[in-house]
């Protein structure tokens, strides 16, 4: 059984999760180990963390997606039909989830199936990694020959009928190499970093431009937003930084770093935690935001 380092007792709290009851009790914990390189996090309304759970990679049929409920115990949503999962999203109650050259969605209940296969893509994908959604558009990353330093990723767009088509690659801008983490914090444009040089764009979703936002985040991988703030990953590095966008001239602020391989975070609905999958550690770390 997995171990969960507990740190304090509260009572009607929002932690990992929240209760509307004033003699309900919220177990913190700062971290939830025995999740075999889980690469993504997304945190849900009611406050549980749905994970992706690669397993050994490169060998399919290990993958696995986990919950983990309100209380920090750890409950495994499906164990079949996955291969090497990372980026994934939950929409009315569905999981989507990258998983190599397809996207799966994911039931409650543990039912998986491709909902988009390499042929659905304009172009063939190399390495799908990250997946956000946003006005009614659906956005994967395709980080290319990520593990060779190679390049050739994109981004691409899927509309509500399924419809995928490349909103970016080193055609906008020739500095694009491994598109990575996405955001859609920022109306009108998508936020993205890039693995392979630790740059920060945005592209324009009404005329494809790419500007670059900010550098050296190493091996950039997850990003989210809260407010002003971003939060980035760098995977190579076992760092974690926050950058207030508030004022362009802003330069990061390291928050975290000495971890192994901290991958595709989240955050919680208050902004109160950051959910940081620790890849090589095999845990998932509950990280307290000031």
């Amino acid at each position: 059984m997995h171990r969960i380092r507990f740190l304090a007792i509260i009572f009607s709290i929002f932690v990992i999760g929240c209760s509307t009851e004033t003699d309900k009790q919220v177990v913190v914990v700062d971290s939830v180990d025995g999740i075999t390189m889980p690469e993504s996090a997304a945190v849900m309304k009611d406050g549980g963390i749905v994970i992706s759970e690669i397993g050994e990679f490169g060998k399919d049929g290990d993958g696995k997606i986990v919950l983990i409920t309100v209380d920090g115990t750890k409950k495994i949503i499906a164990d079949s039909g996955l291969n090497d999962p990372k980026g994934l999203i939950v929409k009315s109650g569905v999981i989507y989830v990258t998983d190599n050259l397809e996207v799966k969605k994911v039931s409650m209940t543990g039912d998986v199936e491709v909902w988009l296969s390499a042929d659905d893509f304009p172009r063939k994908p190399q390495f799908l990694n990250d997946i956000v959604s946003g006005n009614n558009t659906i956005y994967v990353s395709d980080s290319g020959d990520l593990l060779n330093g190679k390049g050739g990723g994109a981004i691409f767009k899927v509309d509500t009928d399924k419809n995928v088509s490349v909103l970016v690659d080193e055609s906008n801008d020739a500095t694009i190499r491994s598109p990575n983490g996405l955001s859609t914090f920022q109306k009108g444009f998508l936020t993205f970093n890039d693995f392979e040089n630790g740059f920060l764009f945005r592209v324009s979703l009404n005329n494809s431009k790419v500007e670059k936002i900010s550098e050296g985040y190493g091996g950039a991988d997850g990003l989210v937003s809260y407010g002003d703030n971003l939060y980035l990953s760098d995977w190579k590095n076992g760092k974690v930084f926050k950058l207030n966008v508030a004022n362009p001239g802003n330069q990061p602020e390291l928050l975290k770093d000495g971890m192994q391989g901290s991958a595709d975070i989240d955050i919680t609905e208050d902004g109160k935690y950051l959910i940081i999958p620790e890849m090589k550690a095999n845990r998932v770390v509950i990280h307290p935001l000031d």
